[in-house]
């Protein structure tokens, strides 16, 4: 008898641990404040914006843009303070950009800001400028080089938006650090970073060459 209550007793200590632990798990992966922007399966949440919603395509976890068509796909929802991770993969002579804090209808690197996406060893960007390598915010801040991996391979965006303060993360590597106010000429003739929006639409740009997405999510710091 007493064998049998010590078996007991102890199955139900380690099912209190171990539902103690998933509990612990649980919390950390939700107390991060991370929510995801796409859910691996649909495109719930986006819309096309100047362009086609058919050439993107959803599912096993993967974002892909599968036809040409140009255009952003974009976020319904706007947001200006928050922390943006993304993974993302080009093919050879691969073109993409994310859209950050930029209106409805716009063009994104005008109104808003793109931070690059590119294969920048490619033969036919060997004339680019330095503001259009990747990690760059488009034509305004340039990115520190050299950390990016080939096309075929995954790369980790983590941006942050805090105000006039815009940080580029690559690989776990800081290629951008750059405060907007301090931007009051335009390159390229093109808008200041002072005088751009501090709110607006997340987007992800076709841009003919195909790209992948994925684990894209998203830590609100300020929404108002």
């Amino acid at each position: 008898m007493k064998s049998a209550f010590a078996f007991f007793a102890f199955f139900a200590f380690c099912l209190l641990v171990s539902i103690a632990a998933i509990s612990v798990a649980g919390c950390s992966a939700r107390d991060d404040g991370f929510v995801a922007l796409f859910d691996g399966r649909t495109l719930e949440g986006w819309y096309a914006d100047g362009g086609d919603i058919a050439t993107w395509k959803a599912g096993d976890g993967i974002l892909r843009c599968v036809a040409g068509g140009g255009g952003w796909l974009t976020t319904k929802k706007t947001y200006s303070d928050y922390i943006l991770e993304l993974d993302w993969k080009i093919p050879p002579g691969g073109n993409s950009g994310v859209g950050l804090r930029f209106p409805a209808g716009s063009h994104v690197s005008r109104a808003g800001m793109e931070i690059q996406i590119l294969d920048d060893d490619a033969a036919g960007h060997r004339d680019i400028k330095p503001a259009q390598h990747t990690g760059s915010i488009y034509l305004q801040a340039t990115a520190k080089q050299g950390v990016a991996n080939p096309p075929g391979q995954w790369n980790s965006y983590r941006i942050t938006c805090d105000g006039p303060l815009v940080v580029i993360e690559l690989n776990g590597t800081e290629v951008v650090r750059t405060n907007m106010d301090e931007h009051t000429v335009g390159r390229e003739g093109l808008t200041p970073l002072s005088g751009r929006p501090r709110s607006g639409h997340i987007g992800l740009q076709n841009h003919q060459t195909g790209v992948d997405f994925r684990n894209i999510r998203i830590k609100v710091l300020n929404n108002n």
